[in-house]
């Protein structure tokens, strides 16, 4: 049931996508809101008067105002780590913390899909979408996808919401209940927020803990870690995965489920444009999720047939001269890089780096001379790179991107692969991950 705002003190901590929408929101709905960034004035010149002209108050360059007053909720950013004097002002004032998760899943009154995972978010997320459009739903794709949540409520329009969510958005998340859970993968990532696997896990495992057995949880039945704690989930459990037993799998020459007792090939991987079997794993899960909505087989293949790559993920970009250029920007942890090299064909040079996570490189050590005929390491990870992989050929080092690629260009031959994969976040050099790849395929077009 949606909640009445009328009249509450809304503070929200952080102005980018997620926070402005959040405002946007509150207000329409008869709140009042202050919105607080640390950043300065002048580097929030559009998002502050968009939101001065929507009637939002807000305090750039500190956030002096958001814990001197007294709000009812403050919204929080999934980009902000909350300090503790933070939670303790809160806590002195009686204000209750809220993800925009959290406030947004308040004010839907549609059934909404909720995705997450280490990896494989964002295709799945747009996996379902399509194939729910396609049986015949008015779906939206929201989250770290797109569009924040919060600013496509409250809605009369559309019968479903396909959310794409990520850890640092449940951090702050109390009682939000998806009619359908998709929980891909849970891998080493972002540990350095969230300390261990088992915190990191347990935060994505609070999208299943309010469901009912009316509802579903649907798991990757190959994942150790999700796999340990399924006893726990109420709602009707599927699976997806490796596995004829599964409700949808994938087999070495595609994607398959069940009519009766046998199983039934729906889609040859040669009849789509996504490169590696983790896309069909992807397919898997958005496959299993439409069929809790009545979707069939049919209308599901035919969507995947018509899909197509989502931009920076193992995005082909081009041959020149021979050389195939690959940009996977999205690729911000190892995990994600082992997965791109095991999609792609024949011998890579693999640009890599950006600003490490707390995870160990050792892995790929054991790829030199093999899949990877050179590492070029580059931007704040090479450090890190030089310490557990190696500092002599076939390993190279380069302080910018723009650099990396023309180490690539001076060893590759053709027939092989040069793959943008950096298994790091891009803070150091770009504003985020959209940028890094666009700019690498700037520089390949320029060839």
């Amino acid at each position: 049931m949606q909640e009445s705002w009328h009249g509450l003190k809304f503070g929200v901590l952080g102005m980018g996508r997620s926070g402005i929408g959040a405002a946007r929101l509150i207000t329409r709905l008869g709140g009042t809101a202050l919105v607080s960034d640390i950043r300065s004035r002048s580097e929030l010149t559009v998002e502050a008067e968009m939101l001065e002209e929507a009637g939002v108050r807000i305090e750039c360059g500190s956030h002096k105002t958001l814990l001197a007053e007294q709000f009812d909720v403050v919204v929080v950013s999934p980009g902000v780590t909350l300090k503790p004097i933070w939670i303790e002002t809160w806590d002195r004032f009686g204000t209750q913390v809220w993800s925009e998760l959290e406030l947004a899943s308040r004010q839907c009154s549609v059934p909404w899909i909720a995705v997450t995972g280490s990896n494989g978010k964002t295709t799945t997320v747009k996996l379902i979408t399509q194939m729910l459009q396609l049986g015949g739903f008015r779906p939206k794709a929201v989250g770290n996808i797109g569009d924040a949540w919060s600013d496509s409520l409250p809605s009369s329009e559309l019968d479903l919401f396909v959310v794409e969510v990520s850890s640092f958005q449940m951090e702050q998340t109390q009682t939000a209940r998806p009619h359908i859970a998709v929980l891909l993968n849970v891998l080493e990532n972002h540990l350095d927020r969230h300390g261990d696997i088992e915190t990191y896990g347990s935060l994505k495992l609070k999208l299943v803990a309010n469901q009912h057995a009316n509802d579903f949880a649907i798991i990757n039945g190959n994942d150790s870690f999700l796999k340990a704690h399924e006893a726990n989930m109420r709602a009707t459990t599927l699976r997806f995965g490796y596995d004829s037993s599964f409700d949808w799998f994938v087999l070495q020459d595609g994607l398959y489920t069940h009519a009766g007792a046998s199983p039934k090939l729906v889609l040859h991987s040669r009849e789509w444009s996504l490169i590696g079997n983790h896309n069909l794993l992807n397919a898997a899960a958005a496959a299993t999720a439409a069929t809790c909505l009545g979707v069939n087989p049919t209308v599901i293949r035919d969507s995947l047939i018509q899909s197509v790559p989502v931009e920076h993920r193992i995005e082909y970009v081009r041959e020149y001269n021979g050389v195939h250029f690959i940009n996977d920007s999205k690729s911000t942890n190892l995990s994600a890089t082992l997965t791109a090299l095991e999609a792609v064909h024949g011998e890579v040079i693999l640009l890599f780096g950006g600003r490490p996570k707390k995870e160990s490189f050792t892995q790929l050590r054991h790829l030199l001379g093999t899949k990877i005929s050179y590492l070029v390491a580059f931007g704040e990870a090479q450090q890190k790179v030089r310490m557990e992989v190696g500092d002599n050929l076939p390993v190279m080092f380069a302080d910018t991107l723009n650099q990396a690629t023309e180490r690539a260009l001076s060893v590759v031959r053709a027939g092989q692969t040069v793959l943008l994969s950096p298994g790091c976040a891009s803070y150091d050099q770009f504003l985020n991950f959209e940028e890094r790849g666009k700019y690498f395929k700037e520089l390949v077009q320029a060839l």
